[in-house]
C-alpha cells in the first residue's frame, strides 16, 4: 500500500517543471519584446539627431548671410524664401527638407524690413515605415553683415564714440597730449596770433587759446598754446562740389565729382540771446586760387559757438561766396540763375523743410543745441540744377550714404 501512493505523486515535478520553463518563455519573450522596442527607439533617437543637425545647418547656413540684397544665386536675405531643397542622404535614412518663410510685417509699418521667420522641417520614414519628421525655428533679422564691425564700439552709450578714445566731435588731426584734453589750429587763418582750440576728449567742449603756430601739424608739447577762460560749442562738417552743367542724380550726391572747388565762408547767424559778441567764429580751408580750386574735392570747415549763460544756441548757418585772389573781379554768387551762379543743397535725412527732425540731422534751422554737431555737410551744385534727393541713409538695406539734400540758398 505504501509503494502505490509513492507511484502517483512521481509525476507531479514533470509538470512543475513544464509550468516553469512556460513561465521562463513568457519571460523571455518580454525581454526580446524590450529589447526590440529598445533597438526602435535607439534607432530612431540616431535618426532624429541627425535630422535636428540637417535642420540646423541649414538656419545657420542663413543665418550667415552674405548681404541683404538678392543677388544670383548667394545666400542674401532677400533669397530667403519657400524652398523644397534636394533630399540628404544620412546614416541610416534619407532626409527630405523643406523651408517656408513669413514674410516680413514689419514693412507694412516700417520703411524697410526688420526680420523673416524661417522655419525648416526635415522628414523621413524610419525602419518601420513610419513617416517621421522634426521642424525648427527661427528669427532672421535685416542687418547688415558689415556692421557686425559695430560690436567693437566701446559701450560708452554713444554708438559712433570713441574714435581715438576722444569724443567723436574733436578733429581726428586734433593733436593729443595726454590730460584728458587735445589742441587744434583752425585752418584758413592768416598772420600771427592765430586762433586755438582746446577740446575736452570726454565732452568736446572748446576752450578758446591763442597760438602762432598756422597749422596742427606743426604742434608739438611745448608749443605756445595759451587758452583763457572762454568756452564753446563745435559745428563742423564739408562743403562738397557738383559744380558742372550736368543735372547731379543721387550717386553724384553721394560721391561728387570733384568739379570746380569754390572760395567761400561759412557764416553762423544765431538767433539765441545772451551770445557774447560775436557769437561764434567760422574757419575753413577753402581754395584761394582758380588753380588750387581744380585739385579740392571737398572744403572742411569748423565753428565755435561761443557758450552762453544757458549753454544752448539757436541759429542758422550759410554759405558767403569769396572771390579767388587771381580771377580779378571775377566773382560768383548765390543764386536761383545766372552765371555764374550756384545753389547750396543741404545734407539732411529730412523729406522737406518742414519735417521736425533732431538738430544732429541738420535742419535748416538748428533749434536749443547743447550738444557738439559734426557732419553738417553741403552740396554746391550749378544755379539751374536742383539739389539730387534720394533715400536717406539706411543701413538696413546696406546703403550707409545719405544721399537726400534739400535746398538751402537761396532760401526756397
Amino acid at each position: 500500500m505504501r509503494r502505490q501512493k509513492q507511484d502517483r505523486q512521481t509525476g507531479i515535478a514533470l509538470v512543475e517543471a513544464l509550468l516553469a520553463l512556460a513561465v521562463m518563455a513568457f519571460g523571455m519573450l518580454a525581454v526580446v519584446g524590450v529589447q526590440a522596442t529598445l533597438r526602435q527607439n535607439a534607432d530612431v533617437a540616431k535618426q532624429r539627431s541627425e535630422a535636428v543637425r540637417i535642420a540646423q545647418a541649414e538656419i545657420e547656413r542663413w543665418r550667415a548671410y552674405a548681404g541683404l540684397q538678392a543677388a544670383g544665386g548667394l545666400v542674401s536675405y532677400g533669397n530667403l524664401q519657400d524652398a523644397t531643397l534636394a533630399s540628404v542622404a544620412g546614416g541610416n535614412a534619407d532626409y527630405s527638407v523643406t523651408r517656408s518663410v513669413e514674410p516680413d510685417q514689419s514693412a507694412l509699418i516700417l520703411p524697410y524690413p526688420i526680420y523673416k521667420t524661417y522655419t525648416v522641417d526635415v522628414g523621413w520614414t524610419d525602419r518601420n515605415g513610419l513617416p517621421q519628421s522634426v521642424r525648427l525655428s527661427t528669427a532672421v533679422a535685416a542687418v547688415a553683415p558689415q556692421l557686425s564691425g559695430t560690436l567693437g564700439v566701446p559701450a560708452s552709450g554713444d554708438p559712433f564714440s570713441q574714435p581715438g578714445g576722444r569724443n567723436r566731435s574733436v578733429p581726428p588731426s586734433a593733436r593729443d597730449w595726454g590730460g584728458g584734453s587735445s589742441d587744434f589750429v583752425p585752418p584758413g587763418q592768416p598772420g600771427n596770433n592765430l586762433v586755438g582750440w582746446r577740446f575736452d576728449n570726454i565732452t568736446g567742449e572748446i576752450t578758446f587759446c591763442t597760438t602762432n603756430i598756422t597749422s596742427t601739424a606743426l604742434l608739438t608739447a611745448s608749443t605756445d598754446f595759451t587758452c583763457g577762460p572762454n568756452k564753446g560749442t563745435l559745428l563742423s562738417g564739408f562743403v562738397r562740389f557738383a559744380t558742372g552743367a550736368a543735372q547731379p542724380d543721387a550717386a553724384t550726391a553721394e560721391f561728387p565729382p570733384i568739379g570746380l572747388a569754390l572760395n567761400l565762408d561759412v557764416e553762423l547767424t544765431l538767433t539765441s540771446p545772451n551770445h557774447p559778441s560775436p557769437g561764434s567764429i567760422c574757419f575753413d580751408d577753402a581754395p584761394l586760387t582758380l588753380a588750387a580750386a581744380a585739385t579740392v574735392a571737398a572744403v572742411n570747415y569748423y565753428c565755435a559757438i561761443l557758450a552762453s549763460p544757458a549753454n544752448t544756441w539757436t541759429g542758422i548757418s550759410n554759405l558767403v561766396p569769396r572771390a579767388f585772389t587771381d580771377a580779378g573781379a571775377v566773382v560768383w554768387t548765390i543764386a536761383a540763375s545766372g552765371a555764374p551762379a550756384y545753389k547750396v543743397c543741404r545734407y539732411t535725412p529730412a523729406a522737406n523743410d518742414t519735417a521736425v527732425i533732431a538738430n544732429a540731422m541738420h535742419p535748416r534751422n538748428y533749434s536749443t543745441v547743447t550738444k557738439p554737431l559734426t557732419r553738417q555737410n553741403f552740396l554746391v551744385i550749378a544755379a539751374a540744377n536742383t539739389c539730387p534727393t534720394d533715400m536717406a541713409a539706411n543701413p538696413a538695406t546696406g546703403d550707409f550714404v545719405n544721399s537726400n539734400t534739400l535746398v538751402h540758398q537761396p532760401a526756397p
